[in-house]
């Protein structure tokens, strides 16, 4: 783990190029609006010269300021934090390195009617795969490395809707075979992991105005029982509502029961305290004797069948509302740690709520104490 200043800020010029291209100065990322081989870059004679800036014609750079943060305590996901911020102050890039040797490089635009979009992530998992999501609005684009569009949805008060696109990265006119099949799944899988590493920075910096929340759709789970990304990304807490109405509630109910067993004091470790909370959680939640929004709900990992509480092989289920007139389902997921979802936990919940509520969309929220 970097240590120093210095050596987080040698690692981040060292991951400045997102990846390796093919030719050397090839820009990389995808043609639509991102990474312009004529986007200009900083004269050579800078100490970041020859790196892209989104300030047109300028001659000094992009950022004036970079604030570095190191995560001392080995309980986040991430190790160090960079953010550049340009002369007026604004946030224009962030780039994260995550325990798990992944890392997120994040670019927010100055004005998304001339970059045409407003912020977008591009993660590069521990392998070299890279995937790009990007945001104008209401609407997401994911990429894959060589800036082929895999899928577009917008946020509505349905939850995420899916869009055409020009190009759908894994269609093909005769069914996929061999080699090919492995590669199209590895890709798939690389969409999931890096949607998850996303969706876990995102949800550590939650606040009273901004949750994220990540999205499925249930297409592809008849084909390979696999979770398909929607969406991923930032909300306020209003578009959130719209759709996932009992937010709140359970925010309240999670803040109520840190605050009560916390102040007893009477648990045995940082395990037991999570268990105690969610008990106090769930106990409310069941209280109210509703079948669209219960907690504590079990199912198998494989198969159709709900579980009993515990039983081996299944997941549990922190809390969920589910919402028939517009086939969705919210999942809520209370944390009472600093870690966030690993990718097998986030893609058990995401199927188990498909079998169990065969719903056209699940919607995946963490929710921290002190957040509302």
């Amino acid at each position: 783990m970097p240590r120093s200043i210095a050596e987080v800020n040698a690692i981040r010029r060292s991951n400045q190029r997102l990846t390796e291209s093919s030719a050397p100065g090839q820009p990389v990322g995808h043609g639509r609006h991102g990474y312009d081989p004529n986007q200009p870059r900083l004269p050579s004679g800078h100490h970041d010269g020859g790196q892209w800036t989104d300030e047109p014609g300028s001659d000094g750079p992009a950022a004036s300021r970079r604030e570095v943060v190191l995560d001392e305590s080995g309980e986040e996901a991430w190790e160090s934090v960079t953010s550049s911020h340009r002369p007026d102050g604004t946030l224009a890039e962030q780039e994260v390195i995550n325990r798990d040797g992944s890392r997120i490089h994040s670019q927010f635009s100055r004005d998304s009617r001339i970059a045409g979009w407003d912020e977008r992530h591009t993660v590069i998992l521990p392998d070299g795969q890279q995937v790009t999501f990007e945001n104008s609005g209401d609407v997401q684009t994911i990429y894959d490395a060589d800036g082929q569009p895999i899928s577009a949805s917008v946020w509505s008060s349905r939850g995420p809707e899916a869009l055409p696109i020009m190009q759908q990265a894994f269609f093909q006119a005769a069914p996929v075979v061999g080699a090919a099949a492995g590669e199209a799944l590895g890709v798939e899988l690389g969409v999931l992991a890096a949607a998850a590493a996303l969706f876990t920075w995102l949800s550590s910096r939650n606040t009273r105005d901004g949750t994220a929340v990540l999205a499925f759709k249930a297409g592809d789970y008849r084909k390979n029982d696999k979770p398909e990304v929607a969406l991923v990304g930032r909300l306020t807490r209003d578009e959130v509502k719209k759709t996932c109405n009992e937010l709140d509630d359970v925010q309240g109910r999670t803040d109520k029961a840190v605050d009560f067993v916390r102040t007893k004091g009477e648990y045995m470790g940082p395990a037991d305290f999570g268990t105690k909370v969610h008990k106090m959680i769930a106990d409310g939640i069941n209280g109210e004797n509703r079948p669209d929004y219960k907690a504590e709900v079990s199912g198998m990992k494989s198969g159709q069948a709900a579980a009993k509480y515990g039983q081996k092989g299944s997941i549990r289920i922190d809390a969920y509302e589910r919402l028939d007139e517009i086939s969705t389902t919210c999942v809520y997921d209370p944390k009472t740690g600093e870690r966030g979802l690993s990718l097998p936990r986030m893609m058990e919940l995401a199927q188990t709520a498909y079998r169990l509520f065969g719903t056209k969309r699940m919607i995946v929220i963490e929710v921290r104490p002190g957040q509302q």
